[in-house]
């Protein structure tokens, strides 16, 4: 089976442009669900912005797989983090939920635009330390953030269509930008990664995720994403809490 390093060398192209290309592709995912925004179709919004979550999985673990990894590639994945985590699903929450509140309305809408990129900055500049590589992420990814309100969208207009849910979305989204910024740690075996669903101990769960996911996704893709979320939440109040003791 032909794999990655064979077909840069084949093709006679640098490896570093291959997670670079799919990062590109998150970019262009994003621009598109910003352009449907702007046309009100924010359904179809809100699933660009969960490909370009799904891309994002992808970019760094290539880069990794091939050894194709550089500083270039970090700050580009960044900049993409931005566009795709910060400001597009700011823009789909603020015409769809907040334009009627005015200022109020627009200091929610920014929220995470601001925590998403005060988050990457702090990651970059762990990211060049030369502390050893740590085995969680220290506030809520960004792009399980933009996830988990794609996925909010979604399942409200599929359940509750004619609802007011503005408050509810103001509080989502209020806290997850607080969660982007602080000093929660999420494991790095995301649930919708390859290496978290066929690790031996975890295939049965992984399996009922990408089950789910595929039979109800407008459903599981919340479920899951404010399970992660509050799981996150919770054990770090619990380590806090003996800590203290």
């Amino acid at each position: 089976m032909t794999s990655l390093n064979d077909l840069a060398l084949k093709f006679k192209f640098p490896k570093i442009l291959i997670p670079n290309a799919i990062t590109a592709a998150a970019i262009f995912a994003g621009f598109v669900a910003i352009l449907q925004i702007m046309q009100g179709n924010h359904l179809t919004a809100a699933w660009c912005i969960l490909i370009a979550c799904f891309l994002d999985l992808w970019d760094g673990r290539v880069a990794r797989l091939i050894n194709a990894t550089s500083d270039f590639g970090i700050q580009f994945d960044s900049l993409a983090d931005v566009v795709n985590y910060g400001a597009a699903p700011a823009l789909l929450f603020y015409t769809l939920y907040f334009e009627s509140w005015g200022l109020f309305g627009l200091l929610i809408s920014f929220l995470p635009l601001c925590c998403a990129a005060i988050r990457l900055a702090r990651f970059n500049v762990q990211a060049g330390d030369d502390a050893p590589r740590k085995t969680y992420f220290e506030g809520l990814p960004t792009t399980m953030a933009a996830c988990l309100l794609s996925a909010f969208v979604i399942l409200m207009h599929d359940v509750a269509p004619t609802l007011n849910v503005s408050p509810t979305a103001a509080l989502l989204m209020i806290m997850l930008a607080f969660l982007m910024v602080s000093t929660v740690q999420y494991e790095k075996g995301n649930w919708l990664s390859p290496r978290y669903i066929f690790k031996t101990h975890r295939i049965f769960t992984g399996t009922v995720i990408v089950v789910t996911l595929i039979a109800f996704p407008k459903v599981a893709f919340f479920m899951w994403g404010m399970l992660y979320v509050l799981f996150g939440l919770v054990r770090s109040m619990f380590v806090t809490l003996k800590k203290l003791q």
